[in-house]
């Protein structure tokens, strides 16, 4: 038989006559699987992907949970930090209808007077048109629920029979929110959302958000009205005080004036009336200061430009400047834009300036003052080469009736009254200080619209 070369493919009888492979040996033999195991493991499987499903569910309700207490939490935040009504219903509203991922809302409050339900705040298009809108209760929405003092979610008001037809082409998507706000049993407001950014219905869990906005708003709403009682008792009280102490200082002045007039330099009684004067004036600032801390440092809301309130305020303490050797620079930027609060800011930088001059020592030092627009606000910095302050004096300037002048000099009322103002302005003041090396102070006042609240930055 002829040998074919290496390499040569085998014929098909070749193939076919080969001897066949023997198969390999040592393992168990191939068997078909019993299909009893198949479907024990088939469930065994299926628990665990059915585990599986189950911790997902959890893991997402656990997540809108966080996400519940979240947007609860950052609102509350802004609710607490509101000075007065004002403030509160004009950020609170806000921060509602966000939380809720709304267009348009707004807080009724229960006027206890009339028994109506009075438009307080709102937020969205159409908002200034609403406020100060009537409602009794029991009428419409929000006295629908004002009268049964129960949350109410509804997804589609056009096929919702409890309200009339007409009050469905209030609302763009036909799903609002309405919650009552209720403290201790007694009913404060009622909270309306609506709209919905999306245009989808608001679900349960938008309403539970809304129902915990509501008792937060209910703690604020009574923090503002104890604070707002306490502020009405206080400035009674002052503004009686300082009627009863202004008339005799005001006379006595005058007498004082008089007489200085009768009586030549060289007399040696001048120098003791003019000492008196000083006493009288310095009792006539303090009756001023506790006013303006009453009022909350409220003075004219008229707009006003920086500069020359600023140079106002140095023309007024030029001779005190000029008494203590004390050189001003003055680094004023031009065009600067009006702000509001003229007669408020007058007396921050009457205050400044006025601290300033007290803590360089007679005889030298340099007073410098800038002002400049930075991102939107004035920015206006006096800075003193004077004694400086510790950082355990800095930690309590702005509290009222601190002060490290000595006796007679001073109540330690100024910079407090500076802080009520610059705050009510919903701006900023700061300082910075070092012992022997003098002190910065940085008022900052936002080129918009004023607020009456307070809001520290």
């Amino acid at each position: 038989m002829a040998t074919k070369p290496a390499g040569a493919p085998l014929e098909s009888a070749e193939f076919a006559s080969a001897p066949p492979v023997p198969a390999a040996t040592g393992g168990p033999p191939c068997q078909d699987p019993d299909p009893r195991a198949l479907l024990a493991r088939l469930r065994v499987l299926e628990e665990k992907a059915r585990g599986i499903r189950e911790m997902e569910a959890h893991l997402r309700e656990l997540s809108q949970e966080l996400d519940l207490l979240t947007r609860v939490s950052d609102a509350a935040r802004v609710f607490h930090a509101a000075a007065d009504l004002r403030e509160l219903l004009e950020a609170g509203v806000a921060e509602c209808v966000k939380s809720l991922e709304a267009e348009k809302g707004s807080l009724l409050l229960h006027e206890r007077q009339t028994g109506e339900l009075v438009v307080a705040g709102a937020y969205g298009a159409c908002s200034g048109a609403i406020r100060g809108q009537r409602l009794p209760v029991g009428q419409g929405v929000a006295g629908h629920v004002a009268l049964r003092r129960e949350p109410l979610r509804v997804e589609d008001i056009t096929r919702d029979g409890r309200f009339a037809p007409r009050q469905s082409a209030r609302y763009a998507t036909g799903s609002f929110l309405c919650v009552p706000v209720q403290a201790e049993g007694s009913l404060l407001g009622v909270l309306s959302v609506t709209d919905r950014g999306d245009g989808r219905p608001f679900s349960e869990q938008h309403l539970r958000v809304a129902v915990s906005l509501a008792d937060e708003l209910a703690i604020a709403l009574r923090r503002v009205e104890q604070v707002d009682a306490w502020r009405r008792v206080q400035q009674e009280l002052i503004s009686k005080l300082a009627h009863e102490l202004r008339n005799p200082l005001d006379g006595a002045l005058r007498f004082i004036n008089l007489t200085l007039a009768d009586h030549s330099p060289e007399d040696c009684r001048q120098r003791y009336l003019l000492a008196s004067r000083q006493g009288l004036e310095r009792l006539s600032g303090i009756v001023d200061s506790l006013v303006g801390l009453s009022q909350g440092g409220r003075g004219s809301d008229a707009p006003a430009q920086v500069n020359d309130l600023m140079r106002q305020a140095l023309a007024l303490l030029e001779g005190k400047a000029h008494e203590r050797g004390v050189r001003v620079e003055l680094d004023l930027a031009d065009g600067m834009p009006a702000v509001p609060g003229g007669t408020g800011l007058f007396q921050v930088f009457t205050n400044l300036v006025s601290n300033a001059l007290d803590a360089m020592a007679i005889g030298g030092g340099t007073l410098s003052v800038t002002s400049r627009q930075v991102d939107g606000a004035v920015v206006v910095r006096v800075a003193d080469t004077g004694c400086g302050m510790p950082p355990q004096v800095l930690e309590r300037l702005f509290t009222p009736f601190f002060t490290t002048k000595p006796p007679g000099k001073g109540m330690g009322l100024g910079l407090a009254v500076c802080r009520e103002v610059v705050d009510r302005l919903r701006g900023r003041i700061e300082v910075v200080s070092k012992p022997g090396r003098g002190t910065v102070f940085t008022v900052a006042v936002p080129c918009g619209t004023i607020h009456s609240g307070a809001a520290r930055l």
